[in-house]
């Protein structure tokens, strides 16, 4: 904020010679309410992220180059002589600190701060991520004036595409997560949400986003929430790890290392709540999910018979999902390229994990499309077999499938679309598809800008 006035004090003395002096309490309350969140305010900071945009045949310094684009478009962090993590990539020593340490937050809050065990390469895979950013972040990217939703949008999207490959397709009919507006990023691969929260904007990669977003996004973030986004955090990151064949992981053994106190951080510690699903003494085949701790909690932890879920009942398959939030914790950006030290830090009882590695987003896409294909064809035999071999009897292979398929081509069963979704599935981005009406003269009312700016030479970082 100390930044904006100082740039309203920039332009009061370019138009009086002079400077306008202290502002006055309800001067600075009235321009700190407006800022950030009016068309007016947002053409002044967009112009001055402007300065030094790249004109047609040139490239300043400091800007990226087309082949930085093809890269991922972001800076990477010099290699370390460090242990490689789960993405190959080198970063971190992982070395474990303590279970955990408490720090100040800046608004003078208590909260947890997240530290590492060691532990294999691959333990885990991230299976959710919410991320918040400032709307500036967008201006500073674009270097040009911005002021609609629409535009901010578009280039959101175009920089998400950069790191995904997927950017933002279609406009919610309502808002989410108490924001006015949310968008869908990709073939359904999460949500973008803005509008009315202080200037921020949510961006949500769901599970079906991490394993389907192309390889390597998960540094290509870090890069940008590090070097390019403007005040990034991470208020939400799931990690998982699973075992296919139960060798070593079941919701009984989860139980039972509640009742050894394997979850209690510190010998003689409060244990944390436990929550049995499904039937637990006599097993059906459907399923079986264990909670541990509360949802409303910045750390809440399930395991559940997946394979049983995904319709194998005799599927020994059982995963264990690990959530954190940032309402009573400080998420480090560092988790997005070395989650298995986090996650092996997340309870006494995971130190079990630390030498199994879990299998990673190709291989379990695959065995999950094994497991839902097989189910299909057995709910559609069960349910419609008989029918079936009726028709073929009377009309023929062609005829009979003909009569019982779907007129519509383009139709696809709800549970087995996530099997063929991939970053390039689904319409086009919006930033390739929507025209953004020009913006009148009269608006790039700004001709100078100080060389100082707001963060650095021509307002870049």
């Amino acid at each position: 904020m100390k930044d904006i006035f100082r740039v309203k004090d920039f332009f009061h003395m370019n138009a009086s010679g002079n400077s306008m002096g202290k502002h006055s309490d309800s001067q600075a309350q009235s321009y700190a309410e407006a800022s950030g969140r009016s068309s007016a305010a947002r053409s002044v900071k967009a112009q001055v992220y402007a300065a030094g945009k790249r004109s047609e045949g040139s490239t300043p310094a400091g800007a990226r180059t087309e082949e930085h684009a093809v890269r991922g478009g972001y800076p990477t962090v010099a290699p370390a002589d460090t242990p490689i993590n789960n993405m190959g990539e080198n970063f971190g020593s992982g070395e474990s600190i303590e279970a955990v340490e408490l720090v100040m937050s800046e608004s003078g809050k208590l909260k947890i701060q997240m530290v590492q065990r060691p532990g294999h390469d691959q333990v885990c895979v991230i299976d959710w991520i919410n991320f918040t950013v400032l709307e500036d972040t967008w201006f500073k990217t674009a270097r040009e004036v911005m002021v609609s939703n629409d535009e901010i949008i578009m280039e959101a999207s175009r920089h998400l595409e950069k790191i995904f490959g997927f950017g933002i397709t279609a406009k919610r009919d309502t808002g989410m997560n108490f924001y006015k507006e949310s968008w869908i990023l990709g073939d359904d691969m999460g949500f973008v949400c803005f509008g009315g929260q202080r200037a921020t904007m949510l961006i949500t990669l769901t599970g079906q986003g991490c394993v389907n977003a192309i390889t390597g996004w998960q540094k290509r973030l870090f890069d940008f929430l590090t070097n390019t986004a403007v005040r990034p955090s991470i208020s939400r990151i799931d990690l998982a790890h699973d075992d296919i064949e139960g060798k070593y992981l079941s919701v009984d053994w989860a139980e039972s290392q509640w009742a050894k106190g394997g979850y209690t951080a510190r010998a003689g510690g409060r244990a944390p709540s436990i929550e049995c699903v499904g039937n637990w003494h006599r097993p059906t085949g459907a399923g079986r999910t264990l909670y541990i701790g509360t949802r409303t909690s910045g750390k809440f932890c399930r395991f559940y018979e997946k394979g049983k879920k995904e319709g194998d009942a005799s599927s020994l398959w059982c995963r264990v999902e690990v959530e954190f939030k940032s309402s009573d914790r400080i998420i480090p950006l560092d988790i997005l390229v070395a989650p298995s030290g986090y996650f092996a830090g997340a309870y006494p009882c995971f130190a079990e994990f630390a030498h199994h590695p879990t299998l990673q987003r190709l291989e379990l896409k695959q065995k999950t499309a094994q497991l839902v294909v097989d189910a299909a064809v057995n709910v559609t035999r069960h349910q419609f077999g008989k029918y079936l071999r009726v028709f073929r009897s009377l009309y023929g292979d062609k005829e009979a499938l003909d009569l019982v398929c779907n007129k519509d081509e383009n139709a696809w069963p709800k549970r087995l679309k996530a099997l063929t979704a991939t970053a390039q599935t689904g319409p086009e981005p919006i930033h390739k598809t929507m025209t953004i009406p020009v913006v009148p003269s009269f608006i790039n009312f700004i001709k100078a800008v100080p060389s100082y700016g707001l963060n650095g030479t021509n307002c870049h970082a």
